[in-house]
């Protein structure tokens, strides 16, 4: 199996538990077979947070990603690392937004 990441945009069903916010983006990595498989693995997981996908920015493997800085490469390779490591999909820090005009700024 293979450890893929994505970006994903999602709707919160209900902001009362998100401190009023709507929506956010959050990157995501896990294992699968392929991107076919790893995209269930991704609804299932948004979905059991209360979740609802707006948009997948994408799906890809994660191999040595040049970042930005050294921090982020610590990071999302630590993340990588862990969803390598075992069955369940890892989360990064969750950006969410208060109201649509926000996005991104979060």
């Amino acid at each position: 199996m293979t450890v893929y990441w994505t970006s994903v945009e999602f709707d919160i069903v209900d902001p009362s538990a998100y401190e009023d916010c709507v929506g956010g983006f959050v990157y995501l990595f896990l294992k699968a077979f392929d991107v076919r498989g790893a995209i269930p693995k991704i609804e299932a997981a948004i979905e059991e947070e209360g979740l609802k996908i707006n948009q997948v920015e994408f799906v890809a493997q994660y191999d040595e990603i040049p970042w930005d800085s050294e921090e982020e490469q610590i990071q999302y390779d630590s993340l990588a690392k862990d969803a390598g490591e075992c069955d369940k999909v890892i989360w990064d820090e969750i950006f969410a937004y208060e109201s649509r005009d926000e996005q991104g700024t979060g």
